[in-house]
């Protein structure tokens, strides 16, 4: 069987994957030793990165102010046990055909370096990849000034997991597009007045407005709050915020 990038991608949405890029592990020579895949798997080679999408009508009781519910099923937490799956599936079909594959779901940032290094050059547990760095390293996107990570195919709307690999595929170019226009309809639409487009922050390497995490976290337009962390910034895809942005992309073609 070749098991090259296209038959992986392929194999990826048949798992159930929308979306899928594939970064090489020079990528993240820089990242620090607390988000460094090989700090995981020091023999990775190749970065899988696939994408889930967030049901559009899932956003629709929100948007009619009628129905909040419908969105828990589209929630990066409720979707954990689908993405889990997938991601399983499709690491058990390379580990079949004789290389290692280690799944990883994003999991709270603040849960680094709460353990004990084994070694004094080993970094201390839990080591977590910034998942929104690997999808943009590999090809998927970029990081709006909004804080939402953008994709062509679903601005806001997608969850992201990833494999780590000895096997060497070949890798996308990192996202070069232009998807957010900085037009500020996050802005205007946040009730708590959290996205200040004044002052630009970064999550790693990736630029965005800075993000008053207490006044995001009182928000009661449809933000949830991030699994296992209730002091980090709740997921604001189905907030104001979030579909403000959804809604522009939409009517400008940025994003089906």
């Amino acid at each position: 069987m070749n098991m090259d990038a296209n038959f992986i991608k392929e194999q990826a949405k048949k798992c159930g994957a929308d979306i899928v890029g594939i970064a090489s592990i020079d990528r993240f020579v820089n990242a620090p030793m607390s988000e460094n895949p090989a700090q995981i798997k020091p023999d990775t080679r190749s970065v899988i990165v696939l994408g889930f999408r967030i049901l559009r009508g899932a956003l629709r009781g929100i948007e009619n102010g009628t129905n909040w519910g419908s969105y828990a099923a589209c929630d990066p937490s409720g979707m954990c046990t689908y993405m889990q799956e997938a991601t399983y599936h499709l690491c058990r079909l390379i580990e079949n055909n004789g290389y290692e594959a280690l799944p990883l779901i994003r999991h709270s940032y603040d849960l680094r370096e709460t353990g004990v290094p084994v070694a004094p050059d080993r970094a201390a547990p839990d080591v977590i990849i910034d998942m929104e760095y690997a999808a943009w390293a590999a090809g998927l996107g970029e990081m709006g000034m909004g804080k939402f990570f953008l994709t062509p195919q679903f601005g806001p709307r997608q969850v992201f997991s990833a494999i780590l690999t000895e096997l060497d595929l070949a890798a996308d170019e990192p996202f070069a597009g232009n998807i957010c226009d900085r037009c500020g309809e996050c802005v205007r639409a946040c009730p708590a007045m959290a996205i200040n487009s004044a002052v630009t922050a970064s999550q790693g390497t990736l630029e965005h407005w800075q993000l008053a995490v207490p006044s995001c976290q009182i928000c009661q337009t449809g933000t949830t709050p991030r699994p296992y962390s209730l002091g980090l910034e709740p997921n604001r895809v189905s907030a104001a915020c979030g579909r403000a942005c959804v809604k522009h992309l939409e009517a400008k073609k940025r994003s089906c």
